[in-house]
């Protein structure tokens, strides 16, 4: 659940408030016939989203090869087209007298923005449902349904945060709106320029070999980007809760003239508005830099894993006594080969039964990952699935690989040579 829900803010946060910024900029600064020309654009992009997402997952034939070119466009338009609105806003600022050209102009470049950094990331959002039901798991199972509120509640502190970010600029004044747009267009481009470097060189259109000096440029540019994902979506905050501050600020008391009270009482109620909004933004970036630091170290917060236990071993076998297992939790057992190779496996004793689950320390799906025991329940450290218990000894999902072994004499009998058949899995 929290994963999907934090997932969300890192796809979607900047794009969200880069449009919403831009909607607001040409709904209420520019011409009717701008407004109309950019939801034009945000209704083809929406589609597109949908048509990519839906393409990606049903036909198998487009190859990776495919993806990395399509995406290298994008980028790259999404890169000129910023480019083209940093310049082309304050040009619109200044020159009064060419407004009407100019914000034709920064319309187009906003769409084009809007459609590529909304495209880029959307797709693989909304192909998150597809990949729930990992390993098996039925769509109408518990795991299913929290990494589907998970998703949802993502979309939903994405929505209003972009939904607070185009209130607070809605009365924002036009050089207030022109720096922020500006500062949160070029976030948006640098943060997908380490993926537009790492498409040039797979695509060979820059070679390591062939283009050192601009290699010797760029990588820096790639590895900042890459270690920095999470600074950019603070930048973007950044610009939200200044321009929520200045909105906040600006409507503490009431400026200008007024010819009666009832007139007083609308802007007052007006100003109440928009403090409520700049208040709402500031609370969605706190509750996004919560997600970001505070859910993501729960995240990934490392399992407690059950420790190697020792038991009595000798050329052919290995002996675990019932009396070692019998306690109904996880139980990590290891062999050590000729090559210098820890072979690991687990025993667990299944509930109301005098049965047990013995299987490898790893799947034939998430490799050699291994299994830890969660409230009582066995998931899988690399895909946080949950083990049904009473499966485990049997083939399918992310189930532990079965092993040989036999019960005899109040004991589990592992022999050696079937567990050395799976040397490879743990390499």
């Amino acid at each position: 659940m929290l994963k999907f829900f934090e997932q969300l803010s890192l796809d979607l946060m900047i794009p969200a408030i880069v449009a919403a910024m831009l909607y607001a900029f040409v709904k209420f600064k520019l011409s009717k016939l701008c407004n109309i020309v950019f939801l034009a654009g945000g209704g083809l992009t929406l589609a597109a989203s949908v048509f990519v997402a839906i393409l990606k997952n049903t036909n198998r034939e487009l190859k990776l090869p495919f993806w990395n070119g399509v995406t290298y466009y994008l980028l790259t338009v999404l890169v000129i087209a910023s480019a083209v609105l940093i310049i082309l806003l304050p040009l619109w600022l200044a020159l009064k007298k060419f407004r009407r050209v100019t914000g034709v102009i920064a319309t187009i470049a906003a769409a084009a923005v809007v459609f590529t950094v909304t495209v880029n990331s959307l797709p693989g959002v909304l192909a998150y449902p597809f990949n729930f039901d990992l390993q098996g798991n039925s769509v109408f199972s518990t795991e299913f349904l929290y990494r589907l509120i998970g998703w949802i509640l993502g979309f939903l502190l994405v929505f209003l945060t972009g939904l607070a970010a185009f209130k607070t600029l809605k009365f924002a004044s036009n050089a207030v709106s022109v720096i922020f747009i500006d500062i949160a267009v070029f976030i948006s481009a640098f943060s997908v320029l380490g993926r537009l470097i790492q498409l040039m060189l797979q695509l060979q259109i820059i070679r390591q070999t062939r283009d050192k000096d601009l290699f010797k440029l760029l990588f820096p540019v790639l590895q900042f980007v890459n270690n920095n994902a999470e600074l950019f979506i603070f930048c973007a905050l950044g610009c939200v809760s200044a321009a929520a501050v200045i909105q906040f600020i600006r409507n503490l008391r009431v400026r200008g003239e007024y010819d009666n009270p009832a007139q007083l009482r609308k802007i007052r109620a007006a100003m109440r508005s928009r403090r409520r909004w700049a208040v709402t933004a500031i609370v969605c970036v706190i509750a996004t830099v919560l997600n970001l630091t505070v859910v993501d170290a729960i995240n990934n917060k490392k399992p407690v894993e059950a420790p190697v236990e020792q038991c009595e071993t000798d050329s052919t076998n290995m002996y675990i006594d019932f009396s070692q297992v019998d306690d109904g939790h996880l139980h990590r057992f290891a062999y050590t080969t000729e090559k210098g190779t820890e072979i690991r496996f687990i025993v667990i004793k299944k509930p109301n039964s005098s049965s047990y689950g013995v299987g490898l320390d790893a799947c034939d799906i998430c490799g050699e990952a291994g299994y830890f025991e969660r409230d009582g329940q066995i998931v899988c450290k690399r895909c946080d699935v949950v083990m049904n218990i009473n499966t485990i000894g049997f083939k399918g999902g992310c189930n532990p690989i079965v092993i040989d072994y036999e019960v005899r004499d109040g004991r589990i009998i592992v022999p050696v040579e079937g567990l050395v058949l799976h040397e490879r899995k743990f390499k």
